[in-house]
């Protein structure tokens, strides 16, 4: 397929420019970036790359440019793995960037400046680090089936940079001043941030593709505790956009849910306990109106609602579960119906069988929404008309176990339809295919969970074998640990490299320092040490002591100090979080 973006680059770097050179067959376009002036020119190769380099090397696609306290710095694509084809399209994920500073030197910087710029790149290299970014140079992979084959003419004419869909366009704000000159358009391609996955399949006989693409919004993007619910806008945390696709010949079918956090206005911010309290805005009229604007939009793009809510019904998710069906009941939308479902009660105990429950209420609405289907022609013989837009509290575990069934449902009607099975058919008599969409969908829950909580997937175990299992339990365990100990001790370094990535905060020569003094930072550390010495010295006297009322009265003593401790800890717990540095407030309720 042609490629409607430059596949074959070369960086050449001089102390004055970087020549980022075209080595596609025909072209002799040459993108020079002054790094003195900051200007960019699209030239032609006729001697403009100077003979006496400092370095050349191969590239495969420009992230952007991302001005940090030392100036703007260049992000490059040097290493990608293939993931596969779609439609003939190859689909590519990064393995690695590097990024090249504009300026030769930050000896104009302060000490205080150069630690900024330091912390900046740390941030930088960090975002990019998530290695869960996919390109392609001839296809858009930020849009659904459905709407690619929606559109005008006139609109796959369009550069690819251009007509991508920005929610999903995750390197749309490093692009920024490429974007405003079209004649660059060969050297910009969009980045989608999620997971791709693509398998060929062989079930009796036939040989399909399977895809699975989740792609995660742009928009309050963010780290587990520090981004929850909408904000004014009606934008939802953790949205992702996952769409299951079969290509079979030149028949293409697609299934497109979402999901995406309450879709009110609230809170839940790290303070060292297990599980902190989620906190909801007390203004209803700027509940309602969020409300509203994020299903208005959702409507607009995916047709009807079926909003699927796996939360507790008791403790504090009641209260968030309570407040959602009623956001539902107020706004009287017919395009919008609510199904609760408390996921932990009815599945307790590994009674995951009981999930039929909720799959026999849905399969009404499964069938009126049916799936996107494209025939060989390229005519539209089917399309969706409405989405299961499901969420828990995280929008990760329970969340994707109920998409992984909602999709594989949707999966035996399009076989059955392509032809490929027969109409008494299930995926449980074609063991490899079953053995396959198990895996990518736990994959995809995996991929999902480390990008918003930092950690893999729970419950993944019954997505893989359809079963929970006592192994399954246990890592489930160990990661609601590591999850514990990211939120709270590291999620704030990371949310600030998703916003410095993405452009919520950006750099000026003016900005100020954004971190926390050190004296801020020493507090919880000179708490502990101080307890640290107590304990010790603690012991040393306990250790000669004669007599058990002596020793009883120091193990009191020490046992006072530490719950006294333990109580300030728990009291003032957010002051020993890592909380994020450059967007303090995401909304003013929060």
């Amino acid at each position: 397929k042609m490629s409607l973006v430059y596949d074959s680059l070369r960086l050449h770097i001089t102390n004055d420019a970087f020549y980022v050179e075209s080595l596609n067959a025909g072209s002799e376009d040459v993108l020079v970036i002054d790094r003195i002036s900051f200007e960019i020119d699209l030239r032609k190769n006729h001697g403009e790359i100077p003979p006496a380099l400092a370095e050349s090397k191969a590239i495969h696609a420009i992230f952007g440019v991302v001005n940090l306290t030392g100036g703007p710095h260049l992000i490059v694509v040097t290493g990608r793995t293939r993931v596969g084809d779609i439609a003939g399209h190859t689909i590519w994920k990064v393995t690695e960037t590097e990024i090249f500073p504009y300026r030769k030197s930050i000896l104009n910087l302060n000490e205080s400046q150069k630690s900024d710029n330091d912390t900046y790149l740390n941030m930088l290299k960090h975002a990019l680090s998530f290695h869960d970014y996919y390109f392609s140079t001839s296809f858009d992979i930020t849009h659904s089936m459905q709407r690619l084959a929606h559109t005008d003419p006139s609109f796959h004419s369009e550069p690819l940079s251009v007509r991508a869909d920005h929610r999903f366009f995750w390197n749309h704000h490093a692009l920024h001043e490429f974007l405003e000159r079209p004649e660059l358009s060969k050297f910009t391609v969009p980045f989608m941030h999620g997971f791709i996955s693509i398998t060929s399949c062989f079930v009796q006989g036939r040989t399909f593709d399977l895809l699975l693409i989740s792609r995660r919004s742009t928009l309050r993007a963010g780290t587990r505790y520090f981004v929850r619910g909408l904000d004014m806008q009606g934008d939802a945390a953790n949205f992702v956009e996952t769409e299951q696709v079969v290509v079979y010949g030149r028949n293409i079918c697609s299934l497109v849910q979402t999901r995406g956090s309450i879709p009110l206005l609230w809170s839940q911010r790290p303070n060292l306990r297990y599980k902190p309290k989620p906190v909801l805005a007390e203004n209803q009229s700027l509940h309602l109106a969020s409300f509203k604007s994020h299903f208005d939009s959702q409507i607009i793009t995916y047709g009807k609602q079926v909003v699927i809510n796996l939360v507790n019904h008791k403790g504090v998710e009641l209260t968030l579960a309570q407040a959602f069906l009623d956001a539902v009941n107020k706004t009287k939308s017919q395009d919008i119906s609510y199904e609760a479902f408390d996921f932990h009660h009815e599945c307790g105990s590994s009674n995951w069988n009981r999930l039929s429950i909720l799959m026999d209420k849905i399969e009404l609405d499964q069938e009126q929404f049916g799936y996107f289907m494209q025939n060989r022609d390229g005519t539209v013989f089917m399309k969706q008309s409405g989405v299961f837009r499901t969420n828990c509290m995280d929008c990760l575990d329970r969340t994707n176990v109920v998409q992984s069934l909602i999709a594989r449902a949707s999966l035996v009607k399009q076989l059955q339809q392509l032809g490929i099975f027969n109409p008494n058919s299930t995926i449980e008599q074609n063991p490899e295919l079953d053995f396959t969409l198990k895996q990518i969908w736990a994959d995809n829950a995996d991929y999902c969970s480390r990008q918003y909580a930092g950690t893999g997937a729970l419950k993944t175990d019954f997505t893989r074998t359809g079963k929970r299992t006592k192994f399954g339990l246990l890592r489930d365990g160990y990661n609601s640990a590591v999850r514990y100990l990211k939120n709270n001790f590291s999620d704030g370094f990371r949310q600030d490299s998703i916003d410095l990535l993405l452009g919520n905060f950006c750099i000026t020569e003016t900005t100020s320092s954004p971190f926390p003094s050190s004296e801020q930072r020493r507090r919880p550390v000179i708490l502990f040490l101080v307890y640290l010495i107590f304990s010790v010295f603690m012991i040393v006297a306990l250790l000669p002591a004669t007599g058990f009322l002596q020793q009883l009265a120091y193990v009191m003593i020490w046992s006072l100090a530490t719950l006294g401790v333990m109580s300030y800890v728990l009291r003032h717990g957010v002051d020993f979080v890592n909380t994020p540095s450059l967007v303090h407030v995401k909304e003013k309720y929060d």
